[in-house]
């Protein structure tokens, strides 16, 4: 039996059937049908879809009016405030592309960006926490950067050349535009770019994935049915939103997918344990999802059982593999989560856990493929291997991307002439049907001739008892070429061994599987999203050598 998965009406019917062309539709949709009905609450603000929608045609006018034409770039430096949701919706009704840039990027970064996408405005953050002012590093960039035309700031004054304040653009509003707007929505169709999200550029430059308006529609019509069991979104849940929208994570499945669905974001700047179960507990959130390591910060607060979360009806979990007692005790909040699987070249996820799956099923498994893709397990020739082999995921589907901007032969490379798209992740299909990770295909190291996926052995170093956040890396040995060296954070609180992790793995992972190194540190790197930053551990490694 071959380890392919074929595609297929979604669980309540053909889940695409009907799809509005633009994502902008469904806002105009959510303000007609229930027009006071928060979008957003933001700082304990609520902002009605009426005044969502207002605004963003407000701001798309103001983009005709300064020369935005259909497939132009928008860049954007920001967190998941309402602004950035008005220039979404905009962009969507003009046929503008957004493409999003950290709000920890260095200058050199941002300039990478801006000239790969050669984007011609940006909207920026004045600040944003103990960051005061992005201006002076998005300056630097645009020295070198020379599509870049006007520079747009949310929350304070305008400081460079050639940049307005945001609240001055929207005090006019531009209604000698409202005939050109309804003619540019008229030509803007499901197959016209909407976002570029830049992958994390582990090897070599980071690449845009430049993703349609159908891509992110269909993405977010899955995952209106995917969550929130057994009915789907409803326009009465309330979803946390507090992660970074410059990854496909914040700008598609927990941006979008709200929308579609008529539903309230609850958004917080940053990701704070403290600051989440407080407004998840005030404003009574339903939907909640995050990357393991946000949920072990929350759960290893002394005083986590205080907050009320009986308003909790489901949770979702990914990013990477999550530890069993974690799953176990988010089941305790709500009977429904998920450990699905996504990357940036779907548009978000693709693979969903069973409803109602048990914490060991979550913990070993993803799920099996959502069933408007197909999925496939291939050798290094691209030829599929049976179930129970180990082989690279393939998938094909309605929100795979259309390209890598301006990279043809990147594309050319991850996207074959059939539209399967070859991820890079390596995984296996079980006797139940589920896939299970095995690791990234480019993270694999060699040790002595043998293949070692370091996600398998995180996934067993993570079960050990005091064991808070683990990451396996390869470094060089004389006689192997390669092994591994496991960082470990402790719980707190916690003394651990290295050659009791050893012996422990012993009964778990073939000997060379099992790390000859181990180092513990209070903290590991973290990426914005809240996962460990191995880039930034691979070079210290780097360093040594």
């Amino acid at each position: 039996m071959n380890s392919k998965q074929e595609v297929g009406n979604g669980k309540r019917g053909n889940r695409l059937a009907g799809a509005l062309p633009r994502l902008s539709d469904y806002m105009k949709r959510a303000a007609d049908r229930d027009p006071n009905r928060p979008a957003f609450i933001y700082h304990d603000v609520e902002i009605s879809y009426a005044e969502f929608s207002a605004k963003s045609q407000q701001l798309a006018k103001y983009l005709l009016k300064a020369g935005v034409q259909k497939g132009d770039r928008l860049a954007y430096i920001m967190n998941g405030r309402p602004e950035f949701f008005y220039l979404y919706m905009a962009a969507s009704m003009v046929g503008a592309i957004i493409v999003g840039m950290g709000t920890r990027f260095t200058a050199r970064e941002m300039e990478y960006v801006l000239n790969n996408c050669e984007a011609k405005y940006v909207l920026t953050l004045y600040g944003l926490g103990e960051i005061k002012n992005y201006q002076e590093r998005l300056g630097q960039a645009c020295q070198n950067s020379p599509s870049v035309q006007n520079i747009w700031v949310v929350g304070g004054p305008a400081e460079l050349p050639n940049a307005l304040a945001f609240d001055e653009i929207m005090k006019d509003d531009y209604a000698e535009f409202d005939k050109d707007l309804l003619a540019r929505e008229a030509t803007i169709g499901p197959d016209d770019g909407l976002l570029i999200v830049y992958t994390s550029g582990t090897t070599g430059n980071p690449k845009g994935a430049l993703m349609t308006q159908r891509n992110v529609v269909s993405e977010a019509l899955i995952v209106c049915d995917e969550f929130g069991p057994p009915t789907g979104l409803t326009p009465d849940d309330r979803f946390l939103h507090h992660v970074p929208v410059n990854h496909v994570s914040g700008a598609t499945e927990m941006g979008a997918s709200p929308i579609v669905a008529g539903c309230t974001q609850v958004v917080i700047d940053q990701f704070h344990p403290v600051e989440t179960l407080e407004q998840m507990q005030k404003h009574k959130v339903t939907i909640f999802c995050g990357v393991p390591t946000m949920f072990i910060l929350e759960f290893n607060l002394p005083n986590f059982d205080s907050y009320d979360l009986s308003s909790v009806r489901f949770g979702m979990v990914g990013g990477s593999m999550a530890p069993k007692e974690m799953l176990e005790k988010m089941l305790t909040i709500t009977p429904y989560c998920s450990n699905p699987l996504g990357l940036t070249e779907t548009c978000g996820l693709v693979t969903y856990t069973d409803v109602g799956a048990s914490a060991d099923n979550l913990n070993k498994t993803v799920g099996k493929c959502a069933p408007e893709f197909q999925m496939k397990l291939v050798d290094a020739e691209r030829k599929e291997v049976p179930n129970g082999t180990p082989g690279e995921i393939a998938y094909r589907g309605p929100s795979v991307i259309k390209e890598y901007f301006k990279m043809p032969e990147a594309t050319a490379a991850a996207i074959d002439k059939d539209g399967w798209l070859y991820s890079g992740d390596v995984g296996i299909i079980d006797e139940n049907g589920d896939l299970r990770l095995v690791g990234r295909s480019k993270e694999m190291y060699i040790t002595g001739g043998e293949n070692v996926y370091p996600a398998e052995v995180e996934e067993f170093i993570s079960r050990f008892p005091g064991v808070a956040m683990v990451a396996l890396l390869p470094v060089h040995h004389d006689v192997m070429g390669e092994v591994g060296r496991a960082y470990i954070v402790p719980k707190p609180g916690v003394t651990l061994d290295g050659k009791a992790i050893e012996e422990y793995l012993k009964d778990y992972l073939a000997p060379y599987k099992i790390p000859r190194q181990y180092v513990f540190r209070d903290s590991l790197p973290m990426t914005a999203l809240g996962k460990i930053e191995k880039k930034v551990i691979r070079q210290e490694i780097e360093k040594e050598l």
